[in-house]
């Protein structure tokens, strides 16, 4: 299975993302994880983490991409996640049209629409290409505990074909980005159950197999 965390902006938290789902994932099945992001902030990660419980590889060419994301699609027993660049480029199109699954990290704040009607874009010009249907997850990501009001953004993913928004939400914890600088995941550390229970939330919202 491919799962692909794209938005063409960046600063969405998508390492984040990615990197806690491979941790988590990776006590249940076999994950590799494809970074694409030019800041490589996953293959760091990996790097000062103390297990080798899941791999970070990275790809220089369109054509070896292809065919290693062809060769992962629809199966359970193998989990390849793809943390792709806060940019638009052919990789990360070909990364968003191997997915099996495809998320969307946003924040809650109205300048985020900005974003998405671009990314939207890049959404139809793929699609059309492709001749194939396109649609993605978003999950509202490092939202702020005391903000309840999602109005604004709703209502313009509501209004999208493109875009499904899950009903997990992602709120900024102190132990996420603690965890992270020391190689590890959200889901090892104990101190911040709201945290851990979120991120739960969201993975089983994903449907990614029953966990």
């Amino acid at each position: 299975m491919i799962i692909t965390i794209s938005h063409q902006k960046g600063g969405v938290g998508k390492s984040t993302i990615s990197w806690n789902l491979a941790v988590y994932l990776s006590t249940l099945t076999k994950v590799t994880v494809i970074d694409l992001d030019v800041q490589k902030t996953v293959s760091y990660l990996h790097k000062i983490r103390d297990k080798n419980d899941f791999e970070v590889i990275d790809f220089r060419e369109d054509k070896s991409f292809i065919e290693y994301v062809n060769s992962h699609q629809d199966t359970n027993n193998h989990i390849v996640i793809i943390d792709s660049g806060g940019f638009d480029s052919s990789m990360n199109r070909l990364a968003i049209l191997g997915a099996d699954k495809l998320i969307t990290p946003v924040s809650s704040k109205f300048i985020e629409i900005l974003g998405l009607q671009t990314y939207e874009n890049i959404l139809k010009e793929i699609e059309k290409t492709n001749e194939m249907k396109i649609e993605t997850n978003v999950v509202l990501n490092n939202i702020n505990p005391i903000v309840k009001d999602f109005e604004d953004i709703s209502s313009f993913i509501g209004q999208s074909k493109y875009f499904n928004l899950l009903d997990s939400v992602l709120r900024q914890r102190a132990d996420i980005a603690n965890c992270v600088s020391e190689g590890l995941g959200i889901t090892e550390v104990k101190k911040n159950d709201k945290a851990v229970n979120e991120f739960i939330a969201f993975v089983k919202e994903l449907k990614i197999f029953s966990v």
